[in-house]
């Protein structure tokens, strides 16, 4: 017989692919819902930044470069215009991209600026610059599509690079100076694919590691349940059992109604019962519910020690079933009417001892199959981080001994 599961498993981490909310404040980079795990995210925000300095650091150079490089052939208006709306457009885009991301549409517009640039070179440009491939305008376009390829995904990034490619061929007069650009782009777009293939397949190992860690944990709780639930069945159906198989009860007995009652709620509270950690629960005082343990044993005297003593809920709901557990081997297997239970601890820790003077046993020699003291009270004790002890031999009587923390 197997219940429900009684709570609730936490999962070990939230999915890598899901969505991350975006911090508040100026400095956020803005969500970009085409990059599904974080190191795709990572790359994107630090492309941000390289598309930033690219183009500011680019506006500045180059500008600095097309004033010193200028002839007299070049008209002062002409080449104060275009530069000073490089400048500006290099501020407004550095803004954009820091506060709400490389957005497609921002990525886009640089691309058509540069290529009305590059289109306008021979205004620009001494001749002599442009014949000898060695202008200021050709790292200008190469900036573009640096940033085309790091922002767009490629079904866009390359189409766009083509444009500003063509414009700067047109611009130069001789087309066949864009090659570099077209072997720029090829290996931008190359590297980019390899590093963000990289981050995506780092993403998924980590998701799948995730992924098993949190079946491993519901895995975990899972069976724990099974055992809570297997110590409750020995320690309350199977011992009512036993004792009725064993003549305790030779005809109606009162006992035994009462036992089966608090056998059916034990094993109706535990389909309801939630999962609650240890460390969350509230401190329950321990000294009724040993009181009620040792009360409900028909046939056995037992003495209380007792000490003011605080635990957390579900810590005290096992140390008491334990001392239960122990009290019912004591009167069925001990050949003895008394026991003791003695209490020492305080807010937060106990130490509670059963003892009697029976005949005792010698633990080594019990057989595996035997789950009393291995299941309903050792394993429950090492499940909620709790110890417990047997000392015995044969005719000096036993003492179990269950303590929190271990």
């Amino acid at each position: 017989m197997v219940l429900s599961h009684t709570g609730p498993v936490e999962p070990a981490a939230d999915s890598v692919g899901g969505h991350i909310q975006p911090s508040s404040g100026r400095h956020r980079w803005a969500r970009r819902p085409r990059f599904a795990g974080p190191s795709d995210r990572a790359l994107h925000w630090l492309a941000g930044w390289y598309a930033i300095a690219l183009r500011l650091g680019g506006a500045v150079l180059f500008t600095g470069v097309a004033v010193l490089a200028a002839t007299r052939q070049i008209s002062g208006w002409w080449l104060a215009a275009p530069l000073a709306a490089l400048c500006f457009w290099s501020a407004f885009f550095a803004w954009r991209v820091r506060r709400s991301g490389l957005a497609p549409a921002v990525v886009l517009a640089d691309a058509v600026i540069i290529s009305a640039l590059a289109l306008e070179q021979q205004h620009l440009v001494p001749a002599v610059l442009i014949q000898a491939s060695t202008s200021w305008m050709l790292p200008l376009a190469c900036t573009s599509i640096y940033i085309l390829q790091i922002a767009l995904r490629p079904w866009l990034s390359l189409p766009a690079a083509a444009v500003v490619v063509i414009a700067y061929g047109l611009g130069s007069g001789h087309p066949i100076d864009a090659f570099l650009l077209v072997v720029e782009t090829i290996v931008a777009a190359g590297l980019v694919a390899v590093i963000r293939g990289g981050a995506r397949q780092a993403d998924a190992i980590v998701a799948a590691g995730l992924e098993t860690e949190r079946q491993i944990r519901a895995e975990e709780a899972r069976r724990a349940d099974e055992r809570e639930q297997h110590r409750q069945l020995h320690d309350t159906v199977l011992s009512t059992l036993t004792m009725v198989a064993a003549g305790a009860f030779a005809g109606p007995s009162s006992a035994l109604t009462s036992q089966a009652a608090r056998d059916l709620r034990v094993l109706q509270g535990l389909e309801g019962a939630p999962a609650m950690p240890a460390e969350l629960a509230p401190l329950t005082d321990l000294r009724p519910r040993l009181e009620q343990a040792a009360a409900s044993t028909d046939d056995l005297a037992v003495r209380l020690k007792l000490v003011p003593v605080t635990l957390p809920s579900p810590v005290a709901d096992q140390l008491v079933a334990c001392v239960g557990e122990a009290l019912r081997n004591v009167e069925r297997h001990a050949g003895t009417g008394q026991a003791e239970v003695s209490v020492t601890g305080g807010a937060g820790w106990a130490v509670v001892k059963v003892a009697d003077l029976g005949r005792g046993f010698d633990p080594a020699a019990t057989p595996p199959s035997r789950r009393g003291i291995r299941e309903s009270i050792t394993g429950r004790m090492l499940a909620v981080g709790g110890r417990a002890a047997i000392a015995s031999r044969p005719g000096a009587g036993t003492t179990v001994t269950v303590s929190w923390p271990a």
